[in-house]
């Protein structure tokens, strides 16, 4: 439950979801987190909220702070890792790139500014990060940088699961995370030997967030291979936070049976699966 302490973290895209439940998770390892998002309280149409997820960390005994910031805007996040150092009161330990955003249709219909806002935030902000928290990890020869990607990186095999109209709104999200995940084997050869470690996590399947819970639960009756609880996620991601690992660009079910690690719960002590079922719960 200490295996973090006296390390900071910066979790972008904190606000519900993905994010939300590793920087929680994060905290309950003894890390102080940053959390961002574009805006502090919650957006219209979707759940959770930067202050909700402090008061989550808070309340669990936890130490956070909240960074309200437009990842899209080149201007507005060229200074984000010092602000969350400032916040937190300590240079920048782990950095987490989550946020991500897209523009669902087909590559064939997309314009020129749909392509460059989805690639803005998904490839060049977390680079953009990445260069901001390299000087003090360098500094003190520690740090963990990892970005989260996702299956659509890759086509995905015929027959389909799911519409096909789906899987080709997917093209251009796909092809920002092709290029974060190249962007992360060739940062982490570069920083070989400095103790600094870059590894993308994708989930292997949809995760049970709040968002998706509805599209979710329809498929997990028909196809539960492709649902994964948040638990297995976030479990994934806190094991490449620490340690020695780096280069991967690895799927969280593949990583979890590779370290045979177990589930835990999002408190870091409730253990849900082992490393050989690695569902946990919804």
């Amino acid at each position: 439950m200490a295996s973090l302490k006296d390390k900071t973290a910066l979790v972008t895209g904190s606000s519900r979801g993905i994010g939300a439940a590793i920087a929680q998770r994060l905290a309950a390892e003894g890390a102080a987190v940053v959390v961002t998002a574009s805006q502090l309280g919650p957006k219209s149409n979707y759940t959770g909220s930067l202050e909700e997820t402090v008061s989550r960390i808070e309340d669990a005994g936890g130490r956070a702070a909240a960074i309200a910031c437009d990842l899209s805007d080149g201007e507005a996040r060229a200074d984000l890792v010092q602000r969350a150092s400032d916040a937190i009161g300590a240079p920048i330990d782990i950095l987490v790139n989550n946020a991500a955003a897209a523009a669902f249709m087909a590559a064939s219909v997309t314009n020129l500014a749909q392509r460059r806002g989805t690639f803005e935030v998904n490839f060049h902000a977390p680079l953009d990060l990445i260069v901001q928290a390299l000087p003090s990890m360098r500094l003190r020869n520690a740090g963990w940088i990892l970005n989260i990607s996702s299956a659509t990186s890759s086509q995905p095999a015929i027959p389909y699961v799911g519409p096909r109209a789906m899987i080709d709104a997917l093209t251009i999200y796909g092809a920002s995370k092709a290029a974060l995940e190249r962007a992360t084997t060739g940062l982490a050869c570069e920083l070989s030997g400095s103790g600094i470690r870059v590894n993308a996590l994708a989930p292997t399947a949809m995760v049970l967030t709040q968002d998706a819970a509805a599209f979710a639960g329809v498929l997990a009756e028909t196809h539960p291979e492709q649902v994964e609880s948040m638990e297995t996620m976030v479990e994934a991601a806190v094991a490449l936070c620490r340690g020695s690992l780096t280069g991967l660009t690895a799927l969280s079910r593949d990583l979890l049976h590779l370290l045979q690690r177990p589930v835990h719960g999002l408190d870091g002590r409730e253990v849900l699966s082992d490393a050989f079922s690695v569902e946990g719960r919804g």
